[in-house]
């Protein structure tokens, strides 16, 4: 048998009659109780026409929910005053439109509709929808598409997690006094403030959270995709409830931008103890993004001899192996015996980050050579390390660059390699994993600079708009603008004295059409056609540099500080476009040897250019917001999408100024 599901959205407003057919109000909300599994609809909120004092009717008095209207089993006197537990929740009000973990596919998702089922007489929540369906199922536009997909491509996929996969809401029960000041809120809202206060004077007030024991069954790997889907106040309180090592493990995986607002919204003991289980080098890391006065504080909270290292690795560039390297590495004597070795191997192990490759070190810890742990665990426990070594270690030093580093490692497939200071002595050792975050890094700071821009527009050090970053991009719209004026001079070149020649047309209202009579000047078309090839160019520049951008943004920072970055792009497009329009007006003067002409082309442009800066900032955030292929964002969407809007946008502006009574050609 096929249980028939029911969608909150279809739930909400429908009519609600009693038991004789008398129509009671709309359905405005459904309290469930997240006892069980699957949770159990216990009440019905139902408006009022006239929006008095709302209903709330026990689900024992509900008939049916799966037919329109809702029909209760008694009639309105017989309605029987529900009282909602603490613990209860509005689906509405709580959940619908909320933020959820999906513990299964590790992530926090929004809800866009709800899945419910009426079972053997009682209404059950079931799952929640999370995909585009539930949203055009709001907007009442479902059924259409679904129709379209019939003749078109378009496949809607039902995108719906299962309720016990959903970690949801930790209910916090606010004091008397907090509901008293809330009753008249939520009358005001119309769910009416006795319905809601308990006879407790408790309000259920919800926050996203997840319970210990999920977290406990999950990676820290996935602990921090989750983490990075939150904002910092959201993902501390999450780590919060974590036991310090596991916490400590999860904090590695974060980005390192978001590990640094963690850090600084935590009190600072639970920060202490949180760095004080980080690896040294993740900690220099750390302490390097927040401001110098709280890294110092912070670390005179940790331990003297962590501290210690944490100030040596700081004093490094962190882009050079110094600044990538961990201290956790261990120099084996020479003289040691391959007994003494596991023996003092055992004894240092948890502390260090590899043990695969075994370093051994002189009397002044000068590097002379390196044994493998396979070497050293079928060696006669007599022999000496000394005449097991192998002299050739691939090292590097503490000023060697970090892309140097990630070559080598991928060039010789190691999984670690040491590193030395200036007198050969073994300092720190960079493991693979590090070094793939370095090739991240460098991948990305190539895809943004084949779009004419640069990460490092985006680091702490200049959050401010500062004229390094205007000139990056004028550089390359400056390309642009250059081979847009050739074109504009070729074409003005071949078309300009076929307008001119036909100019007596434009004295004879009867042989041309308004827009040509409207245009007063053969001139003004000649321009228009002559920049329109620049136009193109230079938009898309700007919107592929915009992509590049917010490109690097979403992969490294998971789509976080939207506003921050979508100002800055607006201020980076405002400049480049003014400065273009400039030298384009300049441009159309001496060409065509008229102000206003010269004036309409560049405010025309400038503007065309902060619109395809904004395109190229708005559409790939979008895109991750829907979770639609980045791909599409290529040449198959954003460049014909910015060439179309650019000369729509272009001809919008420059048009009225160029036919308007002010111009005379």
């Amino acid at each position: 048998m096929v249980i028939p599901l029911i969608y909150l959205s279809t739930l909400l407003r429908q009519s609600v009659h009693d038991s004789e057919g008398r129509r009671l109000g709309t359905l405005s909300d459904l309290y469930v109780s997240p006892r069980e599994t699957f949770p159990c609809v216990t009440a019905l909120v139902v408006r009022p026409p006239l929006n008095t004092n709302t209903l709330v009717v026990p689900w024992s008095q509900v008939h049916s929910i799966e037919e329109t209207p809702i029909t209760l089993k008694v009639r309105q006197a017989e309605i029987t005053p529900y009282t909602p537990q603490p613990d209860e929740l509005l689906l509405k009000r709580d959940i619908l439109d909320k933020q959820i973990v999906d513990t299964q596919g590790v992530r926090v998702v929004k809800v866009n509709d709800l899945k419910l089922a009426q079972i053997k007489g009682t209404a059950r929540l079931i799952g929640v929808d999370i995909g585009v369906s539930g949203l055009l199922r709001r907007l009442g536009l479902l059924t259409p598409i679904e129709l379209l997909s019939r003749v078109l491509p378009l496949r809607l996929q039902d995108r719906t997690i299962t309720w016990n996969y959903v970690e949801p809401i930790q209910v916090v029960q606010a004091s008397a006094s907090t509901s008293e000041q809330l009753a008249p809120a939520l009358a005001g809202a119309g769910l009416g403030g006795t319905a809601l206060v308990t006879a407790g004077g408790v309000v259920p007030q919800v926050q996203l959270s997840v319970s210990r024991t999920k977290l406990a069954d999950l990676h820290p790997a996935d602990i921090a995709d989750i983490l990075e889907q939150l904002d910092a106040q959201e993902a501390g309180a999450m780590l919060e409830r974590l036991d310090t090592e596991t916490a400590a493990d999860t904090l590695s995986e974060v980005e390192l931008p978001l590990q640094a607002e963690i850090i600084s919204g935590l009190d600072s003991e639970r920060a202490a103890r949180l760095l004080a289980a980080l690896a040294p080098d993740d900690v220099a890391d750390v302490l390097a993004e927040l401001p110098r006065e709280e890294a110092e504080r912070l670390l005179n909270l940790l331990p003297a001899e962590a501290a210690r290292q944490v100030r040596d690795l700081l004093h490094y560039d962190k882009q050079t192996a110094g600044g990538l390297m961990t201290t956790r590495v261990l120099g084996l004597p020479q003289h040691l015996t391959v007994e003494e070795a596991l023996a003092y191997l055992r004894h240092h192990a948890d502390h260090l980050e590899t043990i695969y490759y075994l370093y051994v070190v002189d009397d002044e810890q000068h590097l002379v050579g390196v044994v493998s742990l396979r070497s050293l665990v079928t060696a006669d426990p007599q022999t000496r390390l000394q005449d097991l070594l192998n002299p050739d270690v691939i090292h590097v030093h503490t000023d060697t660059d970090q892309e140097e580093v990630a070559r080598l490692i991928s060039h010789y497939d190691l999984l670690a390699v040491p590193v030395l200071d200036e007198e050969g002595r073994l300092v720190g050792l960079i493991t693979v994993d590090d070094v793939i975050d370095v090739i991240r890094e460098e991948q990305a700071e190539d895809l943004s600079e084949i779009a004419g821009t640069s990460v490092e527009e985006f680091t702490a050090e200049e959050e401010a708009l500062s004229w390094r970053a205007v000139l990056g991009r004028v550089t390359w719209l400056a390309v642009n603008v250059a081979a847009g004026l050739l074109l504009a001079l070729l074409l003005h070149g071949l078309f300009g004295p076929v307008l001119r020649a036909s100019a007596l047309l434009t004295q004879n209202p009867a042989t041309v059409g308004g827009l040509l009579r409207a245009l007063h000047s053969p001139t003004t078309l000649s321009g228009m056609v002559s920049l329109l090839p620049m136009l193109l160019l230079t938009s898309s520049s700007v919107g592929s540099q915009a992509l590049g951008v917010t490109g690097w943004q979403l992969r490294s920072q998971r789509g976080r500080d939207f506003w921050r970055g979508f100002f800055r792009e607006l201020q980076l497009g405002t400049a480049g476009g003014v400065l273009a329009s400039v030298c384009v007006a300049a441009l159309s003067w001496t060409l065509f040897g008229s102000p206003l002409l010269a004036l309409a082309m560049g405010i025309g442009l400038g503007l065309t250019l902060l619109l395809a800066a904004i395109l190229g900032l708005v559409l790939p955030t979008l895109f991750y917001r829907l979770h639609l292929r980045g791909s599409l964002l290529n040449a198959p969407l954003l460049d014909p999408l910015i060439a179309v809007l650019s000369v729509c946008a272009f001809l919008g502006i420059t048009l009225p100024l160029l036919t308007g009574p002010l111009y005379t050609g």
